[in-house]
């Protein structure tokens, strides 16, 4: 459990990463919807633009979703609590990382867990695909 004074810095910092990620999902849109019509040159271009702002704003949308869940621990009295192993999060990873779910331990394990789902998903539509 952390202190109320820690706990009104880490809603701050919260609160203020949130509003980056919203403000910069905005103007993302806001910069696509603006463009006009394109020549058939440059709609390669356009494409590949378009399919790196979608994995930009798809990784913002994932980050929102973690400083979310972290004011939610916040308002819960869960917050700095790893939910892996149950012990209390490192204040310099908090810091740091201020919408953590994991220990960095944890966080190791977890890593490796999702990278060979990744690996054999790959490998399922790989095979599909043939």
């Amino acid at each position: 459990m952390i202190g109320a004074q820690a706990n009104g810095e880490y809603r701050r910092t919260l609160l203020e990463k949130r509003a980056e990620l919203l403000a910069g999902l905005g103007t993302k849109f806001d910069t696509r919807a603006g463009m006009d019509r394109v020549g058939e040159d440059d709609q390669a271009q356009i494409t590949h633009d378009e399919f790196v702002s979608l994995h930009l704003n798809s990784l913002d949308y994932t980050q929102l979703r973690l400083v979310d869940e972290a004011i939610d621990r916040l308002d819960s009295g869960d917050y700095g609590i790893c939910q892996g192993c149950e012990e209390a999060i490192p204040v310099k990873r908090l810091k740091a990382l201020s919408w953590a779910r994991y220990c960095v331990r944890c966080q190791e394990t977890v890593g490796a867990e999702m990278e060979g789902e990744m690996r054999q998903e790959r490998r399922l539509v790989h095979t599909a695909a043939r």
